[in-house]
This record gives C-alpha cells, sequence and structure tokens, in this order.
C-alpha cells in the first residue's frame, strides 16, 4: 500500500506498534462494564461535539437496534450541547430526523425469553475436597464451585478483571484469588475484595443426598 494511502490509525499501528497496541487495549477496556446501548448513547454524544455526520448514521441506528428509543437517541444529542454548541446540536438533530428509525426498529432482533432459573444437578459432593474449587458447566455456563468448610458456594467462572477462570483459583478461606492478575473475591458473597462496589455474579447452591445443586 502506497504511503499517501494509509489512514492514520494504521500509519500510527506501524510506526508505533507498541504504544499503539497499549491504547488499543485501553479503548477496548473502558467501557467494558457498559452495556451496548449506553456505549452507543455515549459514542452519539461524541460524534455530536466533533459534528461527524457519518459517525451520527452510524451509531444511531446502532443504540436503537440496542433498545434506545428516539427520545434516548434525541437526549443524547442533546445532552452534547455544553461542549458541542447550539449549531453542532441543530445540524445532529437533522441527521436524526433524516433517519428512518422505525425501519430500522423493525429489524431488531427481539430479546430472547429469559428462563426461569431451576435447580440443575452439577454432580456429587465429593468430587470437592474441602478448600479446593472446581469448574462445572451447566445451562451453557461455566461455573467455579468452591468447598468452604464442608460448605459448597457457586459464582460465574470469569473473573471481572480480563475474564481469568476464578475456578484455576488459589482458595483460601472463603477468598478465591484469580490466578492471572490476583484479582480476590469472597466466595460466599461474590465481592470483589481487590475493587469494592463491584461483584462477580453467584449463585445458590445446596447439597442433598450428596449431590450438588445449583439454582440457575
Amino acid at each position: 500500500m502506497a504511503e499517501e494511502e494509509l489512514s492514520g490509525l494504521k500509519w500510527l499501528s506501524r510506526e508505533r506498534p507498541e504504544a499503539m497496541q497499549h491504547l488499543l487495549a485501553f479503548f477496548r477496556e473502558s467501557g467494558q462494564h457498559l452495556d451496548p446501548k449506553t456505549r452507543f448513547l455515549i459514542s452519539i454524544v461524541t460524534k455530536v461535539v466533533r459534528l461527524s455526520e457519518r459517525g451520527l448514521r452510524q451509531y444511531i441506528p446502532r443504540a436503537i437496534r440496542e433498545g434506545a428509543t428516539p427520545d434516548e437517541v434525541l437526549d443524547a444529542i442533546l445532552c452534547a450541547y455544553p461542549a458541542a454548541g447550539l449549531t453542532n446540536v441543530i445540524d445532529a438533530v437533522q441527521v436524526l430526523r433524516s433517519l428512518d428509525l422505525d425501519s430500522v426498529a423493525a429489524t431488531t432482533t427481539p430479546a430472547p425469553a429469559v428462563e426461569a432459573p431451576e435447580w440443575v444437578n452439577v454432580g456429587p459432593v465429593d468430587d470437592i475436597p474441602v478448600g479446593t474449587v472446581t469448574v462445572v458447566e451447566a445451562r451453557g455456563r461455566a461455573v467455579a464451585l468452591y468447598n468452604v468448610a464442608g460448605k459448597i458456594y457457586a459464582t460465574d467462572n470469569a473473573c471481572l478483571h480480563q475474564g481469568g477462570e476464578l475456578g484455576c483459583g488459589a482458595l483460601d478461606g472463603s477468598v478465591v484469588t484469580c490466578h492471572r492478575h490476583g484479582w480476590q473475591f469472597d466466595v460466599t458473597t461474590g465481592d470483589c475484595l481487590t475493587r469494592p462496589g463491584e461483584q462477580v455474579q453467584s449463585f445458590a447452591a445446596r447439597v442433598e443426598d450428596g449431590e450438588i445443586s445449583l439454582l440457575l
């Protein structure tokens, strides 16, 4: 590819690969705890500030497909006013009005029905000695099981940080330490000890006739 045909991003990736690798990793990490609709609404705000008509035509339909209403999109545009100014806001509203949002909404795939939780057998309690942790698959998800002083607890297997397997971590009392970056969780509650206020999803567990069941 000729030098003049390289985009700015591709040129930087070639000339400063290590720096760009870290920068793109930062972009991927930021916003990982936001749902898609919220991320796209925030993107709309940034496109209004920059007045990117192409960006607005890209992200407004995406937000609608993720469940945003036209009123929510309009609110996002108006929220950009302090940074974007009135002219940019008005131009963005014109872009919004030019889009056929009804047809976009009509192509949105309805959210699948949520199945009611039910007790699922995941194996014998003897397979998990006291003080150990393991991973089981149940209803299409990986669950970490912990035996704390003879009582079974269960959480989602993925660490909140970068998705490391908690079921491969070290269990000390009621605290599991992720093997990847050392994040710690109280397995009895799912509370993150490394970043207080966050939680990994936990599940009710019971033992009957030597068999473990989870409410999933």
